[in-house]
C-alpha cells in the first residue's frame, strides 16, 4: 500500500471508530447519530422548519419527513403550527430531546479525547495542522 492510499485508508478508519464508539456511547438513548445530530441541529435552531432540516441532512422531503415522525413519536421533538403561517410547522425539543442532546454532547466528547487519548499536546497541535493543510486545498 503507498503512503497516500494509507493516509486515505486511516483518515477513513478513523471516520468509521469514531461513528462505532458514538453509536456505541448512545445505545441506551434509543437513537442513532444520525438522530442525534439532527435533534442537536434542531436544539440549535428551536422553531425551524422541516425544509430547513431536509436543507442540511441533503434528503429527500419524505425521507426527512418520515425521520421527524420517528422523533415525534419517540418524544424527542413536538411541532407547533405558528399563527402566522399554517403552512409550515415549527419544531421543538421536547425535553426528554434535550437530555438526550445532552447526553449527545457529553459523549461524544468522551468519544474526541478518546480519539487522541495517547497524543501529547505538541503531538494534538502537529496533527490538527496537517489535517488543516490539507482541508485547505
Amino acid at each position: 500500500m503507498n503512503t497516500v492510499t494509507e493516509i486515505s485508508h486511516t483518515l477513513r478508519q478513523i471516520q468509521r471508530q469514531q461513528q462505532t464508539w458514538l453509536q456505541h456511547a448512545l445505545a441506551d438513548t434509543g437513537v442513532t447519530v444520525q438522530q442525534a445530530i439532527t435533534l442537536q441541529f434542531i436544539g440549535q435552531q428551536p422553531g425551524l422548519i422541516q425544509k430547513d432540516v431536509v436543507n442540511v441532512m441533503h434528503r429527500r422531503a419524505a425521507t426527512v419527513s418520515a425521520f421527524l415522525k420517528k422523533l415525534e413519536t419517540a418524544g424527542l421533538i413536538h411541532r407547533e403550527i405558528p399563527v402566522d403561517n399554517s403552512r409550515n410547522k415549527q419544531i421543538f425539543l421536547t425535553p426528554t430531546g434535550e437530555q438526550v442532546v445532552a447526553t449527545f454532547q457529553k459523549r461524544r466528547q468522551q468519544a474526541e479525547l478518546r480519539l487522541v487519548h495517547g497524543l501529547d499536546t505538541t503531538q494534538q497541535a502537529a496533527l490538527l495542522a496537517l489535517l488543516k493543510q490539507i482541508t485547505a486545498d
